[in-house]
């Protein structure tokens, strides 16, 4: 199963890179044992791994217990995905000095440059490069050294490589009415393809995010008898867990995305637990060698574990694939532009949208309004 990091989670890579200096009380790792200075870049990688795992602290009974209880929840102010995420920066830093023979940590601004620019030659995303100097500066305070990404050498480097990599921002297209009608066309009436019929269509009905998508339970619905009421425990937005509802309605055509749903958990007799799920495909039933084999139906087993982002991305492509449409410019966050776009050609003023979308501003949300709505009221097209 794939284990990429949802991008839209990641809390540090998008904030502007500035010179910093470093404060007494940034430090993360206090009273957390530490790999010695220059240690071997593999015992560097070894310790990162084991100190970004959080789990919920014990109650502490002294004042040690309540000390190391604080650090877990300081490492748990960070999202999972982008612990995640910072876990192969930093195993990628560390196979790069144990390659060059540099320190890992602490490592010099000069060690920290070098590493950025070799990766830059390797034509990395400026994001991902973002991403790279975030995990190097978490890594740094966890450990409770001064971040080297502070110093005006790493600051100046990576203002030259974001001037010299510049690239256009390339956006999955949006999956709006007639293509996911197409889409949904396209997919038979088995065990799978309830499953994707459904996710489709709840995930374009109420505009979710690939992350959100996979989250959902069926505790978090509520039913009504005009739709379903979905609680969103978590949101990008929505930091500190305070909890979101989002709704879907009851339709009356062959998108409603509530008869897609109770069709789904009936045939796969999901009563608890994730809402979309990994299936596994079971081998045909054996028989005696001397019997003919007839044809049967494919078989699947539901799995208990939820369905993950990539595969989300890969369900996206293949139907619309299989719609004769371009597979390949679909991802997961096509339904939630897709439901965006559709309200821009509806004529939903923009701050219904910014409801409906769950976005934090309508800065954020203008991304996907503006394009959509010059086409839609272009000032010139009924002249030219």
């Amino acid at each position: 199963m794939s284990a990429f990091a949802d991008q839209a989670s990641i809390d540090e890579s998008a904030a502007p890179i500035v010179s910093e200096q470093p404060a007494a009380d940034a430090v993360i790792a206090a009273g957390s044992s530490r790999p010695r200075s220059g240690a071997d870049p593999d015992e560097v990688q070894d310790w990162f791994e084991l100190e970004t795992i959080v789990g919920l602290p014990t109650p502490a009974a002294s004042f040690a217990e309540a000390e190391a209880a604080a650090a877990q929840y300081r490492r748990a102010a960070r999202a999972d995905n982008t612990r995640r995420a910072y876990r192969a920066a930093v195993a990628r830093f560390c196979d790069w000095c144990a390659g060059h023979g540099q320190t890992a940590l602490p490592a010099t601004p000069q060690t920290v440059a070098a590493f950025l620019a070799a990766e830059a030659g390797k034509g990395l995303a400026v994001n991902t490069l973002r991403l790279r100097h975030a995990a190097l500066r978490y890594l740094h305070l966890l450990a409770g050294y001064s971040p080297p990404t502070a110093s005006p050498i790493v600051t100046a480097t990576f203002a030259g490589i974001r001037r010299a990599h510049r690239r256009p921002l390339r956006k999955k297209t949006a999956l709006v009415l007639d293509p996911l009608r197409a889409a949904v066309a396209a997919i038979p009436d088995t065990l799978p393809g309830r499953r994707d019929r459904a996710l489709l269509l709840v995930g374009f009905a109420a505009a979710l995010r690939p992350s959100e998508l996979a989250a959902l339970t069926v505790a978090h619905l509520t039913r009504h008898e005009d739709g379903i009421a979905l609680y969103l425990p978590w949101r990008k937005n929505d930091q500190e867990g305070e909890g979101t509802t989002v709704w879907l309605p009851a339709g009356q055509t062959d998108l409603c995305p509530v008869t897609a749903l109770e069709a789904w958990l009936a045939t796969a007799q999901i009563t608890e637990g994730p809402l979309f799920r990994r299936l596994w495909r079971l081998p045909p039933p054996r028989v005696a060698r001397s019997a003919k084999r007839k044809p049967v139906a494919d078989r699947y087993r539901v799995g208990t574990n939820p369905i993950d982002t990539d595969s989300i991305a890969l369900v996206v492509k293949k139907w619309t694939g299989r719609a004769g449409l371009d597979g390949t410019a679909f991802a997961g966050h096509s339904l939630r532009r897709g439901a965006i776009s559709s309200g821009v050609a509806q004529g939903v003023h923009i701050a219904r949208l910014k409801q409906f979308s769950g976005h934090a501003s309508l800065k954020s949300l203008e991304e996907y309004v503006e394009l959509d709505e010059l086409r839609q009221n272009h000032p010139l097209k009924d002249v030219l």
